[in-house]
């Protein structure tokens, strides 16, 4: 009895002790989830606040940098002009030292993602030469870029962000070194069937680094000494930011230095392969007509909606001689073509989806006429797919050009519809100016500055004219999309959608392009598309704040 009394005793004990330990664990663990969800509060208040300060700091630096420019062009005085300049300069340099905090901030909360995407390198590689060049210039150094041979020129990785760091680390270069060159080396090394090693050495002849302070080099706001920092400014967050957005991509920077003699700073990444359906035709001039394109004076008939997709396609047929007659939809055109008759035209470039009357039903108007069935009319859009050719081609079109355009496919068109013509005195064809290999824009994510400028000639102020419309008119797309579904109008809604993804693949917006395609292909397949809307307008708010700041430079 007294054993089973005690046996009780035990058990009781042991009951209370678990029941305090369960107490005890409720209790931690309510403990725990409050500082949790303190701490997420706190995480979400800082985002909050980064962000905040981020908008505080941009919009009264853009109007500085903005305003400055707009006074120094209509300023003579010289002493007032240099005040000005000096303004700018200061301005853009504040602007580059917030993006690089911001950046450093987002890798320490471990917030920064890095990309997997196809990308011509090449094309980078001249972007960041065209951004160097007159830093180099103005200083009178000589700067060298050499791309070894067996560097391929599709790959997969973050184009912005390895541009990031070649910039950085050239631009450091450039600014440590005050007599002699600056050589960048591309080159590639341990290759795979699907990867190579990709090293960018950047070597200058400048002031080199005591091996004492290599160590620290990539230290935040980690600078040789102090005499270098007033002497060259700087926050010391470059390196810093280039070595940890390199680790991110498995890559790393080393430098070499001989203090007074110079130093060479390597980056290597491991980058992936593009398939061959990724890589680009062999380049040739894009931006040159065919030397036996003769056209000139022939009669053509541009119907377009979208004001820079028309100022392009006229501009490519006034470079070969051609005065092109224009039509905003295809009512406009059925109207000019009734009244001018079957033979007045050589030519009509249509596009699809337009307002009032689209581009096909236009055609299948227009070919039920007696003698319109002999004119050429080519479609030009972005529906590459091959029922889509096919749908156009049952309205009646011959042909199609694809937008964004490309001026070697534009030609071909040209070349293939167009009666030769060789008239005695017609004005010779205008070339457009080669696009200069030498860019003043920085770099965007989602954006290939590179392959837009082809489209616009090479004529950057142009490019930027439509990037600030884009900037402007771009806020209203996804409402209006968004109100022509909530009121059941599907198809204006999927025209917009279709309109933006053209006008975003000729400004080389890849990333709103694709996602205006996304949800172009959603509202065609009937789905509501809410998603992907939801995605298209936060991809512009971004795309937005990424050229306003570009277009600051």
């Amino acid at each position: 009895m007294h054993d089973i009394d005690e046996r009780k005793l035990v058990e009781k004990a042991l009951q209370e002790h678990r029941i305090r330990l369960e107490q005890l664990v409720r209790e931690r663990t309510a403990e725990l989830t409050k500082a949790l969800e303190a701490a997420q509060i706190a995480d979400k208040a800082k985002d909050a606040f980064v962000a905040n300060v981020s908008h505080e700091l941009r919009t009264p630096l853009g109007a500085v940098i903005g305003l400055s420019a707009l006074a120094l062009g209509r300023c003579e005085n010289p002493a007032q002009r240099d005040y000005l300049e000096k303004i700018g300069k200061a301005g853009k340099h504040l602007s580059r030292i917030i993006n690089d905090l911001l950046d450093l901030s987002k890798i320490v909360a471990g917030r920064m993602e890095v990309e997997a995407i196809p990308f011509s390198l090449r094309n980078m590689i001249r972007h960041a030469d065209g951004v160097m060049a007159n830093k180099a210039e103005s200083k009178g150094l000589s700067l060298e870029f050499r791309v070894d041979d067996e560097v391929p020129d599709r790959v997969i990785g973050d184009p912005l962000r390895i541009e990031q760091i070649l910039l950085n680390l050239t631009g450091n270069a450039i600014k440590f070194t005050p007599a002699g060159r600056v050589d960048v080396h591309i080159a590639a090394e341990a290759p795979t069937a699907d990867s190579i090693r990709l090293v960018m050495s950047v070597a200058d002849t400048g002031v080199g680094i005591r091996a004492a302070d290599i160590g620290g080099l990539f230290q935040p706001f980690a600078q040789t000494d102090v005499s270098m920092t007033r002497k060259y400014g700087g926050t010391g967050l470059g390196l810093a930011l280039s070595q940890r957005l390199a680790e991110m991509m498995n890559g790393r920077i080393d430098v070499e230095s001989v203090e007074g003699r110079g130093s060479t700073f390597r980056l290597a990444i491991r980058l992936g392969l593009g398939s061959e359906a990724d890589q680009p035709e062999e380049e040739t001039d894009s931006n040159l007509a065919p030397p036996g394109l003769h056209v000139a004076q022939a009669s053509v008939l541009v119907v377009e909606d979208d004001a820079m997709n028309m100022e392009i396609a006229t501009e490519l047929l006034q470079a070969v001689g051609i005065a092109p007659r224009t039509a905003s939809n295809g009512q406009e055109a059925v109207d000019i073509l009734g009244e001018s008759g079957p033979d007045h035209f050589d030519l009509v470039l249509m596009d699809i989806q337009m307002p009032v009357l689209d581009g096909l039903s236009a055609t299948r108007l227009i070919r039920t006429w007696p003698g319109y069935d002999r004119l050429p009319i080519v479609a030009m859009t972005a529906h590459v797919l091959a029922h889509e050719k096919r749908i156009s081609a049952d309205a009646g079109m011959n042909d199609h050009v694809c937008k964004p355009f490309d001026a070697n496919d534009f030609y071909r068109i040209l070349a293939k519809w167009l009666p030769e013509r060789r008239t005695p005195g017609a004005p010779a064809p205008v070339e457009p100016a080669p696009a200069p290999m030498r860019l003043a824009l920085p770099a965007m994510r989602g954006v290939d500055t590179v392959a837009a400028l082809t489209r616009f000639f090479g004529d950057e102020q142009r490019y930027r004219h439509w990037l600030a419309k884009f900037v402007e008119e771009s806020p209203s797309v996804a409402p209006d999309i968004r109100r022509a579904l909530a009121a059941g109008q599907t198809e204006l809604a999927i025209r917009m959608a279709h309109s933006f993804k053209g006008r975003t693949g000729t400004l080389g917006l890849t990333e709103l392009h694709l996602k205006a395609a996304a949800l172009e292909a959603a509202l065609n397949n009937a789905l509501a598309g809410v998603p992907e809307l939801r995605s298209l307008e936060r991809a512009i708010d971004e795309t937005r704040r990424e050229i306003a700041t570009a277009l600051e430079h």
